[in-house]
């Protein structure tokens, strides 16, 4: 009995064994694919060792053992090395420009070249050589990427405004000598200049794809590309040397001019440390500066694991001194070897940084005293307008490249280096540079950098000025790329709170507001200043990412600036706490809390990033900033540095607060938490100079108002305002009811009176109660939200919502049925006196007139708020996607007027009628107005709700449709239309005494 179902499980099994295997199967596909395939056919041998047959003498045998002939298909491959070409009247490749006719500057195109290796054949491996092959990309670009790999083994070109790029496929072979690693190809090309050739014995190639369609070209198999590897991998011995030429005739069409090729090893060697005596001669004795650093000490692997997370960073110019008026040393940005590139520009720190790439580091000597480490790197100058993932991955090596190595002391925390710039290989000619990197472990207000360097002179006999560069630590980098190296290793040190506490007294107001606001408005704070999971909580809430306006507004279109604040300490905190890593917050990070100003109304220490972008801001694009915040207030009272242009000062390298402007005050304050509900929270910034008007650092007085700062969770506000909104609606239905009822109970009284009521009125507020029940829409006011936001309630209403409607459009239906009771009341007046008077005193009162006029009010009205609305569209403060969805939202917009204006056509039909009677009473629609003044009040008062996913920039607008401008014109009108019939029932009273 048992067999059955042992089959079926065995079935089953089998089954999930089979789709297990379909799985695996592509996944190993994929990853054996990343391998070099054979894919070469080796058809052009015999060419090869005739054509190379010169290189192929000097080879001397083989040693390849099983892992390094694995790793030699990779380590041979480069990419992104430079090229040139010979002088000459044969270009190798056409280049259409995308910058303009007008655009002359020739040394900002970049010739960049990749090799890769495609295929080892091992199978017909010789004692001096093995058969290889592999494509070459050329090309030249302004600031676009070339192609990482061939879309088949066959040559083609093409380009566009912008880059052109050939490649070209190799095959020959690979041998050593004593000195070096040599490959000799023989390749096939298609020539980029032989577009349309007539030459029928010649034979086209044509090469084609739905994104580069290309014109048939002619075939050129006589390129030989020749490729130089140095044997060791070193500070001095690092240079991949090239040479591609042309077999054909000069007069050839696809002859080109001899093409050079520069790169250099790259991840896939083994870098040797063998300079000890170029760093012995730059190091000893150690010349760096410590002035910059405070004490400490980083222990064990942790330098090598940071240092070589530099890769690919990019360090700002700090500046460049010793600049003694000749060109050689002011058109030169330290070793590095600019040219005329610099001439045509002004600030050399602005237009140029410095990027570190290839690291290399080893703890200890020779793997065995952990007091030191080697390490290497080359630094290369980036120009501002070139492509940084271009700059990450080129291997070339010029006068614009640093080739480092040098040994790093624990216990001071500086490391040395000796620097080669360009192809320096001849030992120490070339290597005439001394870098110096500092790696601080406190940061204060005047220095914020994680890395410090210098490059300087070894000796006079070709000296160059002293560079200083640095990375200024963000918050974003500590809490992401250093944030294991920022949380065991830095630590903030205040300085300025004493200075900050002045400015805080200074704008201490005592009065109504403040009490007002320390009893009952509730900003950003903590409760524990010692939990740290909270203060990092209140450090994202105190941050902010948005655009602003300047306040007060300068002109009807003042220049909208981007604002950001970023919190790097605050209180005991260093950085940000995350509780899902495994972190404990240290006691040894030292940060000076000051607790004689912290425990004195709760004051928190506080250091920020802040940044401030615009035309106006050039001068104060960034601001160190360091004070208290006060959490009873919502106010941080900082002090701010900023770097002073080397145009306006000296620098000192060695004294980071000579070259900072530190007399700055600024001031930050926060909108209240406890009316979030209502009030998107926003930032209010202002920043002044301590210095005096005629000095050159001064600078006007900058206020700033933000708009929206998103924040994570508004679930809570979300639902307060749903509550509060449903309660309201009901309250305003409510009291509207007892109006009507008082309105009803007052025409039992007044029943002479009762013709004389407009029933154009009466069915505008009819028609305001039952439109939304009828259409299901919103009664009363509409949920305010930013257009594209998600409802926090789209996946359904919850029971106490639904029972809020419930109510609601019950309170509306009664609010119909006895608006609906005073029209049948003024209909069977008006019958009643038809029927009382003779027939020639009839005059009757008739709503046809107030009904034509009302309508032409309002149409004129509707066409001008239509205007508005369209040219709000045009400016841009609001967006549609249709011009139906504007019609649309312009009637359902002026169908709230309506409701608003609902006493217009009681006015009209006084004035027509010549009314002698009083048909309102004061307690209708003087309620009734104060009850529309209140809903329009809110409804200009609350913000939007805030989606903190969606919400972010100018793309997410708001729905609203009024500013508040015009919310308050149309509350002026309500009140001009109460008040104009009070004078008019006014008068009746007057008349009837008469």
């Amino acid at each position: 009995m048992d067999i059955l179902p042992l089959a079926h499980h065995l079935n089953a099994l089998a089954f999930l064994m089979l789709l297990l295997g379909s799985f695996i199967s592509p996944f190993s596909d994929s990853e054996s694919s990343d391998e070099p395939s054979n894919i070469c056919n080796y058809e052009r041998l015999s060419e090869v060792k005739r054509e190379c047959n010169s290189f192929l003498s000097t080879a001397s045998k083989l040693k390849l053992d099983i892992e390094k002939a694995y790793r030699m298909s990779y380590a041979l491959s480069f990419r992104y090395g430079d090229w040139v070409q010979e002088a000459g009247t044969s270009p190798l490749m056409p280049f259409e420009d995308d910058m303009g006719k007008n655009f002359s500057d020739s040394e900002s195109l970049l010739k960049l070249v990749s090799f890769s290796i495609m295929d080892v054949d091992f199978s017909h491996l010789h004692e001096d050589e093995v058969r290889v092959c592999g494509y070459l990309s050329i090309g030249i670009t302004r600031n676009r990427t070339l192609s990482n790999h061939a879309d088949d083994w066959s040559p083609w070109f093409w380009k566009e405004p912008g880059i052109s790029e050939l490649i070209i496929p190799f095959e020959g072979l690979y041998i050593e000598t004593e000195g070096e690693r040599l490959m000799c190809f023989l390749g096939t090309s298609v020539s980029p200049f032989s577009e349309g050739f007539s030459d029928l014995l010649e034979l086209p190639i044509a090469y084609s794809s739905d994104f580069y369609p290309q014109s048939p070209l002619l075939q050129d198999d006589r390129v030989m590309l020749v490729l130089r590897y140095p044997q060791t991998f070193s500070l001095t011995s690092r240079v991949i040397h090239g040479e591609m030429r042309n077999s054909n005739q000069n007069s050839n069409p696809k002859y080109f001019d001899k093409v050079y090729i520069s790169s250099q090893l790259g991840y896939y060697s083994n870098y040797q440390f063998v300079s000890e005596k170029l760093i012995l001669e730059a190091c000893n004795p150690y010349p760096c500066q410590d002035g910059l650093i405070d004490g400490g000490i980083i222990q064990d692997l942790q330098f090598c694991k940071f240092f070589q997370g530099l890769s690919a960073e990019m360090f700002d110019v700090v500046g460049s001194s010793g600049c003694d008026g000749t060109e050689e040393h002011c058109y030169n940005l330290g070793p590095f070897v600019l040219g005329n590139e610099v001439k045509r520009t002004n600030g050399i720190q602005d237009k140029f940084r410095i990027m570190m790439n290839d690291p290399h580091c080893i703890p200890g000597d020779k793997l065995s005293k952990l007091s030191s480490a080697k390490a290497s790197a080359v630094f290369r100058v980036v120009s501002s307008q070139e492509n940084l993932f271009i700059a990450e991955q080129r291997s070339g090596l010029s006068g614009m490249t640093l080739s480092a190595e040098g040994t790093w002391n624990f216990s001071s925390r500086l490391l040395c280096m000796v620097g080669c710039v360009g192809l320096a290989e001849t030992g120490s000619d070339g290597c005439n540079s001394r870098i110096c990197l500092y790696f601080p472990i406190s940061l204060s207000i005047t220095q914020r950098s994680i890395f410090v360097g210098t490059i300087s002179s070894i000796n006079n006999t070709d000296s160059h000025n002293l560079l200083s560069f640095r990375k200024v630590l963000r918050p974003p980098d500590v809490l992401n790329k250093y944030y294991d190296y920022s949380s065991s290793c830095l630590s903030y040190k205040y300085s300025k709170i004493e200075s900050a506490n002045i400015l805080s007294k200074r704008n201490e107001n005592f009065n109504l507001v403040t009490f007002m606001k320390k009893s009952f408005l509730k900003y950003p704070c903590v409760e524990d200043t010692n939990n740290i999971t909270s203060l990092s909580q209140l450090s994202d809430e105190l941050s902010f990412d948005t655009s602003g306006l300047p306040n007060p507004l300068p002109n009807a279109h003042p220049p909208k600036v981007y604002v950001t604040m970023e919190i790097l300490s605050l209180g005991s905190l260093f950085g940000r706490h995350w509780s899902f890593r495994d972190f404990s917050h240290k006691e040894g990070s030292k940060i000076l809390t000051n607790s004689d100003f912290t425990k004195r109304g709760q004051l928190l220490n506080i250091s920020a990033h802040f940044t401030l972008s615009g035309e106006s801001y050039v001068h104060i694009s960034v601001l160190y900033l360091e004070g208290l915040y006060n959490p009873l207030l919502g106010k941080a009272f900082l002090i701010g540095c900023r770097d002073i242009p080397l145009s306006q000062g000296p620098m000192n390298i060695t004294n980071p607060e000579s070259r900072m402007d530190c007399l700055i005050e600024a001031k930050v304050e926060y909108s209240s938490k406890t009316t979030r509900w209502l009030i998107n929270p926003t930032a209010r910034i202002s920043i002044t100079s301590q210095r005096d008007v005629e000095d050159t650092l001064y600078f006007s007085p900058i206020s700033i108002q933000t708009f929206l700062i998103p924040y994570s969770d508004n679930s809570k506000e979300f639902i307060f305002r749903q509550n509060f909104e449903e309660s309201f609606r009901m309250l305003v239905l409510s009291a509207s009811i007892a109006c009507i009822l008082c309105q009803l109970f007052f025409m039992e009284r007044k029943v002479d009176a009762i013709p004389f009521i407009s029933l154009t009125m009466l069915g505008v507020q009819a028609s305001g109660y039952v439109l939304p029940l009828v259409t299901d829409g919103a009664i009363l006011f509409k949920w305010k939200k930013f257009q594209y936001s998600d409802n926090l309630l789209d996946g359904g209403k919850p029971m106490w919502l639904q029972v809020f409607d419930c109510t609601l459009k019950f309170l509306s239906l009664t609010a119909f049925v006895l608006t609906l009771r005073l029209c049948q009341k003024v209909t069977k007046a008006r019958l009643k006196l038809c029927t009382s008077l003779p027939i020639n005193l009839r005059q009757i009162p008739s709503d046809k007139l107030v009904f034509l006029s009302s309508w032409t009010v309002h149409i004129v009205g509707f066409v001008a708020v239509h205007f508005i609305h369209l040219k709000k569209t045009a400016d841009g403060i609001i967006s549609t996607h249709h011009k139906l969805s504007e019609w649309v939202t312009d009637i359902d917009e002026y169908m709230g007027l309506v409701q608003d204006f609902f006493l217009l056509p009681q006015i009209i039909s006084n004035v027509l009628w010549k009314t002698q009677v009083k048909p309102l009473r004061e307690l209708y629609y003087i309620g009734l107005t104060l009850l529309r003044l209140l809903v329009r009040a809110y409804d200009s008062i609350r913000d939007p709700v805030l989606n903190p996913y969606l919400h972010k920039g100018d793309n997410n607008r708001s729905s609203v449709f009024f500013s508040k401008s015009e919310d308050i014109i149309i509350m002026t009108i309500l009140v001009v239309l109460a008040v104009t019939v009070h004078i008019q029932q006014g008068n009746f009273n007057k008349s009837l005494v008469k």
